[in-house]
């Protein structure tokens, strides 16, 4: 009887892979979801495609920038792919400067698993948010906690 093990890499390094793909779960992006507050996929827009060959892409549909620009304030939005693997990446969508009372801004993370044969389509499996606070109303760092 022959036993063949197959690897793949993720965040935190080499995973062993089972029969039904690699685990992209990994000790890494286990510990940074935990910074963030978990976003239930179903309660993203309708409509939103959570698979395509674009993670960027996918990101910005599924949190749009705002119809109009704010003419005040210092509104800014960054989208950024990070830690990208073979088989694995993280989006950053990142809102500043918003016309609020409390909250400053706002940053999601999604992250995306590769699927298919040529591992070019990508599929959204988590999103989180956190929340920076202006002044006197919470943290002045993106964190999990909700400002006052």
């Amino acid at each position: 009887m022959k036993f063949i093990v197959l690897l793949c890499t993720t965040l935190a390094g080499i995973t062993l892979l089972n029969i039904t793909g690699c685990s992209v779960d990994s000790t890494s992006a286990k510990k940074e979801r935990e910074n963030y507050n978990s976003v239930d996929l179903s309660q993203l827009p309708q409509g939103i495609s959570l698979t395509g060959n674009n993670p960027k892409e996918i990101a910005i549909a599924a949190f749009p920038p705002p119809e109009e620009e704010p003419q005040e304030g210092n509104f800014k939005r960054d989208v950024t792919v990070d830690k990208v693997e073979s088989s694995f990446t993280t989006v950053i969508v990142t809102e500043t400067g918003l016309l609020d009372d409390s909250v400053n801004g706002i940053r999601h993370r999604l992250d995306f698993e590769s699927s298919g044969d040529d591992g070019k389509l990508w599929k959204m499996v988590w999103v989180g948010k956190q929340y920076k606070c202006y002044l006197g109303r919470g943290s002045q760092d993106f964190t999990k906690k909700l400002c006052s």
